[in-house]
């Protein structure tokens, strides 16, 4: 009976984290002085810290607050002297959190202590180490020089089955927890791992149990943006302003030709230039017969735009909005990565997508015939 009582207090206790509104993050930082800043940031690529909030050191003390959709992993920075004295990572939800951070020396003494997705989160966190320690054993034979073949097959063997156990795990403490902000951020951390099947099963079971969650939303926001840019699927129209300053639409063009490439690229992009060769000689060998381009450019630097054109001789429409990988037509697109390109035939379908090198030039003639 005492049992089912926690456990229904529990429940009622995480049900009112989840209500506060808004988040307090407050604490102290060793090694900082007052006037010094702390950053409140996002990891951004492998290693890159984009700063989201700042505050400064007022009696010994730090604070942030805010308003947090679902939860997310962040990282508190604070500076002294131009340079960080650590770096705690957090899970930011609304919530109040606490953080005592240590630097150099007693680093290791850094304490957090967050709202439900914290403990969570912390909780897995604690699984993957201990399946972490053997795992780099087992890592460590598979690189050793010295070792015998039959010893790193057995290594190799013992990594693949240990890592399959932490797919597992992450799996079930996200199921296991669902419908709740920690499962949403859980699957985001761990959605390269899965299987498509695997996905579409969570993703199913997110529709039902908790819609509302901004990593289920985005998923799903780009699920279906990538099936409007699939084979087989009608072209999104593009406008866009020209070198010159005058619009370009790709429906100018679609409909009037039999085929055209939406051609991704950008002056400063290595592998659309080595690409570009290829994609002038389709555009010279088969223009004549109906073939027209349109290049799309995710430069923020007009000059460097109008001059790459010119050097790589491409004579056929070009448009840009000059805002980089803010592109407006990349995420109409969902391109994530350049050069990529669509094929569009005369009915307005996609027919082809990111053809690089020889095939470009096959494809186009073999649709052509």
């Amino acid at each position: 009976m005492k049992k089912m009582i926690f456990a229904a207090l529990s429940v009622l206790m995480m049900a009112a984290c989840s209500e506060q509104k808004g988040y307090v993050v407050s604490g102290t930082a060793e090694g900082t002085a007052d006037g010094d800043t702390v950053f409140l940031c996002e990891m951004q690529g492998f290693f890159g810290m984009n700063p989201l909030d700042t505050t400064v050191i007022k009696d010994g003390k730090f604070e942030f607050t805010g308003e947090a959709e679902g939860a997310s992993v962040r990282f508190i920075v604070p500076m002294h002297n131009g340079q960080p004295t650590t770096m705690a990572m957090i899970v930011l939800e609304n919530a109040e959190i606490k953080a005592a951070l240590g630097t150099g020396e007693t680093e290791a003494n850094t304490k957090i202590e967050g709202g439900p997705s914290q403990k969570l989160f912390n909780e897995m966190q604690e699984a993957d180490n201990q399946l972490s320690s053997a795992m780099e054993a087992a890592w460590n034979t598979t690189n050793d020089s010295t070792a015998t073949e039959a010893d790193k097959t057995a290594a190799q063997q013992t990594l693949d089955s240990l890592r399959a156990v932490m797919k597992e795990s992450h799996k079930k403490f996200v199921i296991d927890h669902v419908p709740s902000a920690f499962s949403d951020m859980a699957l985001g951390l761990i959605m390269q791992e899965l299987e498509e099947q695997e996905l579409d099963e969570i993703l199913k079971l997110f529709g039902e149990k908790q819609p509302e969650y901004p990593v289920y939303k985005a998923i799903m926001a780009q699920r279906e943006a990538q099936a409007a840019t699939s084979v087989g699927a009608k072209y999104t129209d593009l406008e866009q302003d020209g070198p010159d300053g005058k619009k370009v639409k790709v429906s100018d063009y679609v409909g009037s030709n039999k085929l055209v490439l939406i051609d991704f690229w950008a002056s400063w992009c290595g592998p659309c230039r080595a690409e570009m060769p290829y994609v002038v000689k389709a555009y010279d060998a088969f223009h004549a017969n109906g073939f027209e381009i349109v290049g799309v450019s995710l430069d923020n630097d007009k000059d460097a735009w109008v001059k790459a054109i010119a050097d790589l001789k491409m004579p056929w429409p070009q448009m840009s909005d000059l805002k980089g990988w803010e592109s407006a037509a990349a995420q109409t697109y969902q391109v994530q990565s350049i050069p990529a390109n669509f094929l569009i035939d005369a009915e307005g379908n996609i027919v082809a997508k990111d053809l690089r090198g020889e095939d470009l030039y096959n494809k186009v003639e073999e649709l052509l015939k």
